[in-house]
């Protein structure tokens, strides 16, 4: 591994340790531990350094990263099991999917590049913009979701099933066709890979519209609750006035 290969990936694990700590922390309410990070990152680092020493695929490092931050929420941060699982999904798969969008739009774009001194700027523009969207899809998914202790949020492992079916989805896209950059400046190979980002950001709209739709769910339930409450009050307030 070179020095750039060395300093890119180091830059990498850092931001996405601190955007995943900072999500969840938002997400699930409770406050950015400075020692928390410091242990997530300590342990992804860990992770990366057992995948290049023994020549693991990358692919398998993911789910592996996925189960650190699990928990992290559930044993750390004290969470409960359904948030910590959802939180956990969600933060690793949106990073993905931003990084994703970026592989994109690199093998579009890198073909024209390689052998030449702009190649390493764009690598770190590529990364560089890949943390701004997933910094923008958080803000989107805590706009949308809170899972802050008192935040009523009923049937929630049935966030699971779509956020895991778009987490799979992105990490086959990610093994198949970024695996390895082609050089080829075909026109096919462009329009596959445009094909690829449209898809990309279809499954982050799902994924956003998904959450809305719970949103949307949580206050209607609440909604209904209290309309039965004021009932039941009212019930009891005529049977008081009538044996009154």
């Amino acid at each position: 591994m070179d020095y750039f290969s060395l300093v890119f990936t180091c830059l990498c694990l850092t931001g996405q340790g601190i955007l995943h700590i900072a999500f969840v922390s938002r997400l699930t309410g409770k406050g950015m531990n400075i020692r928390c990070f410091v242990l997530y990152l300590l342990l992804i680092d860990s992770l990366e350094w057992f995948g290049f020493r023994f020549a693991i695929p990358g692919i398998f490092a993911i789910p592996a990263q996925l189960l650190v931050l699990y928990g992290m929420n559930r044993f750390v941060l004290r969470n409960r099991g359904e948030v910590s699982r959802v939180a956990a999904v969600l933060a690793i798969y949106i990073s993905q999917l931003s990084f994703g969008v970026a592989n994109s739009v690199e093998a579009v774009v890198f073909p024209y590049v390689v052998g030449k001194p702009l190649l390493y700027l764009l690598i770190l523009l590529a990364m560089l913009a890949s943390f701004i969207l997933c910094i923008c899809c958080y803000m989107a998914a805590l706009r949308f979701l809170s899972l802050a202790e008192g935040t009523h949020t009923p049937y929630l492992d049935g966030l699971l099933f779509p956020g895991l079916f778009f987490f799979a989805a992105e990490l086959y896209i990610l093994h198949t066709s970024y695996s390895s950059l082609s050089l080829s400046h075909s026109l096919p190979e462009a329009g596959k890979h445009s094909a690829l980002l449209f898809l990309q950001i279809l499954g982050l709209a799902a994924l956003l519209g998904t959450l809305y739709v719970y949103r949307c769910l949580c206050h209607s339930l609440q909604a209904q609750a209290a309309l039965q409450s004021a009932a039941q009050a009212a019930r009891v307030q005529k049977i008081y006035i009538a044996e009154a």
